[in-house]
């Protein structure tokens, strides 16, 4: 007994070190994307909004970003390549372009990836699926899913945010391709880290797209399970990358998330619904702003208010009503991004104070 007691006393005082110690050292991540994560990444100013956050609490968090994977494997990162890359000995020890999960760990506390759009262009299934296949199919990326769940695992110290797929322009997809995007992405967020009845706390799911796909089935504008209307570089000629309007919606959402995993506050992203259960509006004069989440059936929010920099400007993290009225006349002319939670409904839109 006294022998197990000293040993529970020694690991507890090495835990209390190794936590003091990444409380003054800080905490680095690594960001592996491609042209859509990019975007979010350089236009939603990300780093900035992290360095601000840093300077302002006295943190280290550091974020990397880097194109991953790239020549000589074909720039391409969907479920498969990851599987092909990290578990199916695919990878290299030394080339940043390839390189194993283990190496990329033993020089980052956590590892945040993503799938490139095309991703969200699923076929049916047929036949029997394969964790081997390179073919989208649902079947095949939940294997892939699952495997990598299970490497992930073997890195309890680690950290890993994983998104959820970019979705496609209505113009470049199906409406069949379209609706099997979204049923992965809810089995993503639902299923995948539950189904084994195991817990896999080192793992968090960054909901990306539910904050940029169109949710309603019959929008004025756009096609449901799509890249909204509101979020496309072209309306005419299909090209799926969201646009700069989308990128600093995202960017600062995505940066606290970020952050809130550092600090083991993050739970994942539930849900995030565009429609019409919350309501915002200005008053004609553009001095105060009000917030309506009655439809939701809540009654408590959170409210964050950005500037285009990713600089909070407001912040009320607890609020016990279902209306409210924030007093934006000391918000200078320009663009800003309100995220709402209230409960499982989240919100996050732009809006632009233009006073003469």
């Amino acid at each position: 007994m006294f022998k197990t007691q000293k040993a529970m006393r020694y690991s507890l005082l090495l835990y209390i070190l190794l936590a003091m110690f990444v409380e003054i050292h800080g905490q680095s991540a690594i960001f592996l994307h491609h042209s859509t994560g990019q975007g979010v990444f350089v236009d939603g100013k990300v780093a900035s909004w992290i360095n601000q956050y840093n300077s302002k609490n006295g943190t280290n968090y550091t974020v990397t970003a880097r194109a991953y994977p790239g020549t000589p494997y074909p720039w391409e990162n969907y479920p498969y390549d990851y599987w092909n890359l990290w578990l199916n000995g695919q990878c290299s020890t030394v080339d940043a372009n390839t390189q194993c999960l283990g190496n990329i760990l033993q020089s980052y506390d956590m590892v945040i990836f993503k799938h490139c759009f095309p991703g969200a262009g699923i076929g049916p299934d047929q036949g029997t699926p394969a964790v081997n296949s390179p073919v989208k199919t649902i079947g095949n990326y939940k294997l892939q899913y699952r495997a990598l769940r299970n490497l992930m695992d073997q890195y309890p110290a680690k950290k890993f945010i994983v998104w959820t797929l970019a979705p496609l322009h209505r113009l470049g997809t199906t409406t069949e391709e379209a609706t099997r995007a979204r049923e992965f992405v809810n089995w993503v967020k639902s299923t995948w880290l539950s189904e084994d009845g195991k817990t896999h706390p080192n793992i968090y799911i960054f909901d990306f797209y539910n904050l940029v796909a169109e949710s309603n089935t019959n929008p004025v504008n756009g096609k449901v399970n799509c890249l909204k209307y509101e979020y496309e570089i072209s309306h005419s000629n299909g090209d799926s990358h969201p646009n700069l309007l989308a990128n600093q919606t995202v960017g600062p959402v995505f940066a606290e998330f970020i952050v809130n995993t550092f600090k083991g506050q993050s739970t994942g992203i539930n849900e995030y619904d565009n429609r019409d259960e919350i309501i915002i509006s200005l008053d004609p004069g553009q001095h105060q702003l009000s917030i309506d989440i009655s439809q939701t059936g809540e009654n408590k929010m959170s409210v964050r208010i950005f500037n285009i920099n990713g600089q909070m400007v407001y912040n009320n993290p607890f609020s016990e009503e279902s209306t409210m009225l924030i007093n934006t006349s000391g918000f200078p002319n320009g663009a800003y991004i309100i995220w709402i939670i209230a409960g499982r409904h989240s919100f996050v839109q732009k809006f632009v104070i233009t006073r003469r």
